[in-house]
């Protein structure tokens, strides 16, 4: 009896909320009855509406510790020199990020705190995947990896933690641009704290914008996310149950505080895809990775949502950033995550590139230079030149524009065959050249090494199964040594490429101009003979190295 008295005191609720726009708010302890109790139709009809709410009343030492963190984290991500990017008002972010899977410690300085407030997003997590998946069905939920064939649902999915510090910067903000623009994450379920200063906007299923100004510090903002309806729901009756909310950020106004939130959001692994009886109708697994960076399957979309480009270019930038987070001396910039200058640790950075314009990054996706690699990280107040630079510090395997000049303080620096191999230094460069000199000559050192141990002219005291196991391995490491120099061609430097040339000759000259000419310009084959005859067999085996 007093279930569904209470059951109809809710959606009563439901009925003023969406009147004032404001959004849903239950207790924890309300929650919690609701849930134990089946009594979720009010719930249902607001995830479906708005796809958001407010979970009110959790204990006081969560209440502080948002406080706390409010206080401490702007100063604490400084102190220890987290990256921070800029912003499309003008202002910055600052972000700690860890996984389930592949947890991060807090930072000392905020330790405690975002300790308690994880304790009680467990709680928060807990219940709203015992809610979801009444609503949803179990049967719906269900996903697999294709590493771990086992069976998993939505109570044991992955996680990824942010604690963001949004800073304004005095005298150049732009109030009518968002931080943040509208979007929807790509996981399945976000949870963030709530900051009264400057809150969340949010729009429900009419686009009419929902408000979260009045949210106290003892409140969690849950979050429908897109990967939940339009991933693991995808075809069944259920994902119309649930709406992936549009939020935003607006732009920081100089007159308030640095904004903090702490923020958690659901994911699976990147190989997962749903099990239920509509992904088992598909002839191809919907795995959640293609998802989550973009990758739609036109095909199966019957109506499509049109997004605008700023939207598109923002999901593409970001995802990419939350499935790889940059280092601490890192920041994504253009396709990458590329190391901060030391020299300006306490002020703003750009990416920019050899011309000095703006690079996209996670949060500049408009009128920015894409596909350049001569962009990299750089002090925005910096008036000092870089002619005295080598390159720019950002290394590359292969130069995009074709064959490039080293020397230029902007362009990329070369990585020579191995990551750790970055000529970035003249030295480097030079020691570089000469090595590729050497890997030439020794290519054709090598083919004059198993002809003449073919022809049994050297190390004769090498018999039977040994021989043919040298001769085997003197291959494979001519093979591989004319791979080695094919990749040092497809750097497109040309120091690089005329030594490699330079190499090749001199050892040619060296060790095989009386060889047999070869029917083939590779320099792994280059001075082998071609034997079709067996005169031509013998001349070979005559022929000795000069």
């Amino acid at each position: 009896m007093w279930e569904k008295v209470l059951a109809v005191i809710f959606q009563l609720l439901l009925i003023k909320v969406s009147e004032a726009g404001d959004i849903f708010k239950i207790g924890l302890s309300e929650l919690d009855s609701l849930v134990n109790s089946d009594q979720y139709s009010s719930l249902e009809s607001i995830l479906s509406s708005s796809g958001s709410l407010a979970v009110t009343n959790l204990p006081s030492d969560y209440a502080q510790a948002v406080r706390n963190i409010k206080r401490s984290a702007p100063a604490c991500l400084e102190q220890l020199k987290y990256p921070q990017f800029y912003l499309p008002d003008g202002s910055q972010r600052r972000t700690f990020a860890s996984a389930s899977d592949e947890p991060e410690e807090y930072p000392d300085c905020i330790r405690e705190d975002s300790e308690t407030i994880a304790k009680h997003l467990d709680t928060v997590d807990v219940l709203m995947s015992r809610l979801i998946t009444s609503i949803a069905g179990q049967e719906n939920l269900v996903w697999k990896t294709q590493e771990d064939q086992s069976m998993r649902n939505f109570s044991t999915t992955l996680y990824k933690e942010h604690i963001h510090v949004y800073q304004p910067l005095e005298g150049q903000n732009d109030e009518n641009v968002y931080a943040a623009p509208f979007h929807t994450d790509n996981g399945l379920l976000l949870m963030i704290t709530p900051f009264q200063e400057h809150p969340l906007q949010i729009k429900n299923k009419m686009g009419e914008l929902v408000e979260t100004g009045e949210l106290g510090d003892d409140t969690l903002l849950v979050l429908v996310a897109s990967g939940l309806s339009q991933w693991l729901l995808k075809g069944t009756k259920s994902s119309s149950k649930f709406f992936p909310v549009p939020h935003a950020v607006p732009s920081l106004i100089n007159n308030i505080s640095p904004r903090t939130v702490f923020a958690r959001m659901k994911v699976v692994p990147m190989d997962a895809f749903p099990t239920n009886i509509e992904a088992q109708k598909m002839k191809k697994r919907n795995l959640f990775e293609h998802f989550f960076n973009g990758v739609k399957n036109s095909a199966s979309e019957v109506c499509p949502i049109t997004k605008p480009a700023y939207q598109l270019a923002l999901e593409k930038s970001w995802s990419t950033l939350k499935t790889t987070e940059c280092s601490h001396s890192e920041a994504y910039c253009w396709m990458n995550c590329l190391e901060l200058p030391t020299t300006c640790p306490q002020s703003p950075v750009q990416c920019i590139n050899k011309d000095a314009k703006p690079c996209c990054t996670d949060t500049i996706t408009e009128d920015c230079e894409n596909m350049d690699q001569s962009c990299r990280w750089e002090c925005k107040a910096s008036n000092h030149t870089t002619d005295d630079k080598f390159c720019n510090g950002q290394g590359t395997d292969m130069y995009m524009q074709g064959f490039t000049a080293s020397g230029d303080a902007k362009d990329a620096c070369v990585i020579l065959l191995f990551k750790s191999w970055i000529l970035d230094t003249r030295a480097k460069f030079g020691f570089g050249c000469v090595g590729v000199i050497l890997l030439g000559i020794a290519i054709e050192g090598l083919l004059c090494l198993r002809r003449e141990l073919q022809s049994r002219k050297i190390l004769l005291w090498i018999r039977g199964v040994a021989r043919r196991v040298s001769i085997v391995l003197l291959f494979a490491l001519n093979i591989g040594s004319g791979y080695l120099a094919m990749l040092v061609a497809m750097t497109y430097s040309v120091e690089l490429f005329i030594c490699m040339v330079i190499g090749l000759v001199m050892g040619h000259a060296i060790f095989n101009t009386e060889a047999a000419v070869g029917e083939s310009v590779d320099p792994c084959c280059a001075s082998q003979a071609i034997g079709h005859t067996n005169d031509a067999k013998q001349h070979e085996a005559e022929n000795t190295c000069a």
